[in-house]
């Protein structure tokens, strides 16, 4: 059987190669919604079954409040410890990951530095395995490999998370900053990202330099905008990316299996305790 991360990358092997399988099925990987403290976490194997309503305050209880600008007040909850350990002032926008040129960093420090060259005040900062070197500027700011904690303290005081990357089979960083409320902004090549952007309404996405600094600007000074993304954000990875989904999808894949090698005389042996 053949488990897939999205519809784009099934279409993409389907179309590239001559898969020959029982059974398959569009599966994904589960994303938390992550409480206050990561010690609140279900152990890993367990499913989480919350309700919606129970997800939405855990969430709403730390939005942010921010003034029209993008620059948001520094008491408020989200990601503060973040922005306090890095020295960040006004906006952030936030890229998590290796940090190479095959992950498209290099185009992405080249966007965003026209972006502040034209008078752009956020400062680009990246979380992650720096494996290229960066420049140094005001303007860009590496805060390293970070722990889950600082993470996704990161991720929650972003006012954009940016996947520059041109190739992608699902984008856990995409999913990871829907399900904290922060929009993201794509690279246009990527069929995959741009299709959680389209299915979500939580995401731009860009096409050349020009349509980078005009999309991360509308994202940086329109509040309400981003609220309304972070909220459809939210709505999108618990509709299709809670683990509770994803392992009942593989239960009934591995189900599906079972059941075709039982109707073509093939059979199973379940091991003795």
């Amino acid at each position: 059987g053949v488990a897939y991360n999205t519809d784009a990358e099934r279409a993409f092997l389907r179309t590239t190669f001559n898969i020959r399988t029982v059974a398959e099925d569009t599966v994904g990987c589960g994303v938390e919604f992550l409480p206050r403290d990561l010690g609140d976490q279900p152990k890993r194997g367990g499913r989480s079954r919350r309700r919606s309503s129970d997800r939405s305050r855990t969430a709403d209880s730390g939005k942010r409040t921010d003034n029209g600008n993008g620059h948001g007040s520094h008491l408020r909850k989200r990601g503060a410890a973040f922005l306090r350990r890095h020295r960040l002032h006004g906006p952030v926008a936030l890229y998590g990951g290796r940090i190479e040129p095959g992950k498209g960093c290099e185009e992405l420090i080249e966007h965003f530095s026209a972006y502040a060259n034209g008078g752009g005040d956020a400062t680009l900062t990246l979380m992650g395995i720096k494996l290229m070197p960066l420049p140094e500027e005001p303007f860009i700011r590496f805060a390293g490999k970070l722990s889950e904690q600082e993470r996704f303290e990161a991720l929650e005081a972003a006012t954009v998370v940016i996947v520059p990357s041109p190739l992608e089979s699902l984008s856990l960083l995409a999913l990871e900053a829907f399900a904290v409320g922060t929009p993201i902004l794509a690279n246009g090549r990527s069929e995959v990202v741009v299709d959680h952007c389209r299915r979500s309404n939580a995401g731009l996405y860009y096409g050349d330099q020009d349509e980078f600094v005009e999309c991360l600007k509308l994202l940086l000074v329109d509040e309400r905008l981003r609220s309304a993304m972070g909220r459809k954000g939210q709505d999108y990875v618990q509709h299709h990316y809670r683990w509770d989904l994803i392992l009942d999808k593989y239960e009934q894949l591995i189900s599906s299996i079972r059941g075709r090698r039982s109707s073509t005389g093939g059979s199973t042996h379940r091991r003795q305790r």
